[in-house]
């Protein structure tokens, strides 16, 4: 029998340290986007090149928004997806590192939740707050094959380079704001 989707209302409210958990459940959804465990839990947070994206959150320059699921039982808000920057030094960078001050951006938003607008809404919300934080670019890396990137296509970001198996895209905040918008 399959999960019934509840198509209930959606917010979308500022990431803190206490999300750190659930940060790593967006993470993991992010890399095993296929819908194959490609990766646990254990693995993510063991290997340095995946553990940078969350270990330590929410330090200094860490920046994110988490949608919630507004109809949970007594008013609880569920978080159903997140997207957060984060900024990385040369020497230690991201899949979809660019420089030193351009952050860079993970998403991911539960899977029975997916194809509702969420992620177009988390962004939404997340480039006002990075206007507002004076961070004019973000980069991000997706997999090649992964349908998110005509998501992002579709909101301003352009491939930056091509790897083996992704790719490396960039946005100016500006532009993603203004498209989000319309």
């Amino acid at each position: 029998m399959g999960e019934q989707v509840r198509q209930g209302p959606v917010g979308v409210r500022e990431a803190g340290p206490e999300d750190a958990e659930f940060l790593v459940d967006m993470l993991l959804a992010a890399i095993n986007w296929t819908g194959e465990d490609r990766y646990t839990r254990k693995q993510i947070l063991k290997d340095k090149s995946t553990s940078l994206y969350v270990a330590g959150w929410q330090r200094e320059g860490d920046l994110g928004v988490i949608a919630v699921d507004l109809a949970g039982p007594n008013g609880l808000q569920i978080p159903i997806g997140a997207a957060w920057v984060r900024r990385f030094p040369a020497r230690n960078p991201g899949f979809g590192f660019i420089s030193e001050d351009v952050p860079e951006l993970s998403m991911a938003v539960i899977s029975h939740h997916r194809g509702r607008g969420i992620g177009s809404g988390l962004l939404r919300a997340l480039a006002t707050r990075l206007q507002a934080a004076g961070i004019t670019r973000i980069s991000l890396s997706v997999e090649h094959g992964n349908p998110a990137k005509s998501l992002y296509e579709r909101l301003g970001f352009t491939t930056h380079s091509e790897q083996e198996t992704a790719t490396t895209m960039v946005a100016d905040v500006a532009t993603l704001a203004q498209s989000v918008r319309s």
